[in-house]
């Protein structure tokens, strides 16, 4: 079959090699036995103290934030947002209008979404600690399991925003303002930095297999991304996820694999953290530093003030 462009279509070696990594992260799962790394690793994550209250406000005020974001920042701002897509029928990349719904199809909100599902939960079970109640095993499980999905995507959204997208902006002299706008901020600066907070605070017990959840997580967005361009008038939201490219089972493997590397960076904190909690905190610090980027570190840059019309 030929693509649109005149280059064979590997769609189908795209998927092969999705189900490949799919099928070894389960072999994985089964082979080291990751239930029951969860379960021993669940309790690590709450903390017992005279600050667990704060712990609580603090977890429920970060899910808060982004159900706020998702909802009146996002989905009902009546704002347009922009986009850059690769069409499915004709492959033209093309610049969209989006709102509602269409704003949280994006990996960043992907990330934002994980990253609030998992501030509910370990919120949830924070709060049953402040009032002296039993947290049921899901709960835990469920934080465990989120937790690193959120560290990995969020981590690497932050990242892939600063290196690699807006300096792309800037070498084209293009506006982008946009990228300052306030739920841009909360995806791209606030999910990394609240985040490395909470580990801070919490030292939760970390482990490398966990990795294989942010593996995971890559594997179903890049699912959704295949299927939600091939609905009607459907586009690819990043053309590098366009399975009938030549490089496109080498990039879904990058994706899935970039969540997991950025986990295991912090897995390796979490053990600074535990041998010294303040050398720990020290590389943590740095390392969310290097990644966040806020308009007044552009203030130099006339383009980081105007935003696409």
């Amino acid at each position: 079959m030929e693509a649109v462009n005149g280059e064979v279509d590997r769609t189908r070696a795209t998927l092969v090699s999705v189900a490949v990594i799919t099928f070894a992260n389960i072999v994985f799962f089964i082979t080291l036995d990751i239930d029951v790394l969860v379960a021993q690793a669940s309790n690590s994550f709450q903390i017992q103290s005279d600050y667990t209250i704060l712990l609580a406000v603090f977890r429920t005020g970060c899910f808060l934030l982004a159900v706020y974001t998702i909802i009146f920042w996002m989905i009902r701002n009546p704002v347009p947002g922009r986009m850059f897509v690769t069409t499915h029928d004709t492959n033209e990349s093309v610049m969209l209008r989006i709102t509602g719904f269409e704003r949280i199809t994006t990996f960043s909100s992907w990330t934002l979404m994980a990253f609030g599902t998992a501030f509910f939960f370990a919120g949830v079970a924070t709060w049953l600690e402040v009032f002296d109640r039993p947290t049921p095993s899901f709960l835990s499980s469920a934080t465990v399991v989120l937790m690193p999905i959120a560290y990995g995507s969020a981590f690497l959204t932050a990242t892939v925003v600063r290196y690699i997208i807006i300096p792309e902006e800037v070498a084209k002299e293009r506006p982008f303002g946009n990228f300052f706008l306030n739920y841009e901020l909360v995806m791209h600066n606030y999910t990394a930095i609240f985040l490395a907070v909470d580990l801070f605070l919490v030292q939760a017990t970390l482990r490398w297999e966990f990795a294989i959840f942010p593996a995971f997580f890559g594997i179903i967005y890049a699912l959704f991304s295949y299927g939600y361009a091939r609905m009607k008038n459907g586009y690819y939201i990043y053309d590098f996820l366009d399975p009938r490219k030549k490089e496109a089972p080498m990039y879904a493997f990058v994706l899935l694999i970039a969540c997991s590397l950025f986990y295991f960076g912090l897995w390796l904190v979490s053990l600074l953290l535990q041998w010294n909690m303040w050398v720990g905190g020290l590389v943590l610090a740095l390392w969310v530093s290097r990644i966040v980027l806020f308009r007044r570190g552009m203030r130099d840059n006339p383009y980081a003030h105007q935003s696409r019309p």
